[in-house]
């Protein structure tokens, strides 16, 4: 009895040794979590006031939103990105994040107009922003370069000046806007399969 006794004690402690050096979620590393789609387990890992956080959280997003779009669930990897609007922009800038966030919706879209189902293409379509352009710049926005009036950039005004002549003006993020080519997308299916 008394060996049985022992032999449980020990196990009872080699349990508690192993559940202290591991993790709440079970996993040892934010990576190893995300292999076995422990998203959760991924995020209980993380503090995101701690140095390199936000950036874990942005592989967190793009792991989960990835997961969910490619299993046909656009709209909860749209939620996933949402949720994840306040990271930095040193870990993730807006132009990348607004990409992501397009490339999800994009599957969505794609995914539904092979099934013919545009209606729903359209609602997805419709959850696009229509003042950011497929690169995920503000339309409008200074970017960087001189435009001439035919619409080639240069780096420099002088130089945009001296080959094409007056007015050079400061280069803007143009369209169309992520929303604008996604219907356009719909309707070119639409049109090959009448």
């Amino acid at each position: 009895m008394k060996s049985l006794y022992s032999y449980f004690a020990v196990l009872m402690l080699g349990v508690n040794l192993f559940s202290c050096s591991n993790t709440e979620s079970g996993c040892g590393s934010v990576d190893e979590c995300l292999s076995s789609y422990d998203f959760e387990g991924a995020r209980k890992l993380v503090d995101k006031n701690e140095y390199g956080g936000d950036e874990k959280f942005k592989d967190i997003t793009i792991a989960e939103s990835k997961y969910w779009a490619d299993k046909g669930e656009i709209d909860r990897a749209l939620s996933i990105i949402d949720e994840s609007w306040g990271i930095d922009d040193y870990a993730w800038s807006e132009a990348d994040w607004q990409q992501w966030r397009y490339n999800v919706i994009d599957k969505g879209v794609t995914s539904c107009c092979e099934k013919g189902n545009y209606n729903q293409a359209k609602i997805y379509a419709l959850k696009a922003p229509d003042d950011i352009n497929v690169d995920g710049v503000k339309i409008g926005k200074q970017i960087s370069g001189w435009r001439d009036k035919k619409g080639n950039i240069y780096s420099y005004e002088s130089d945009c000046e001296d080959k094409s002549g007056k007015p050079c003006l400061e280069n803007t993020a143009q369209g169309p806007s992520i929303r604008e080519a996604l219907l356009k997308k719909i309707t070119q299916f639409e049109e090959l399969v009448k």
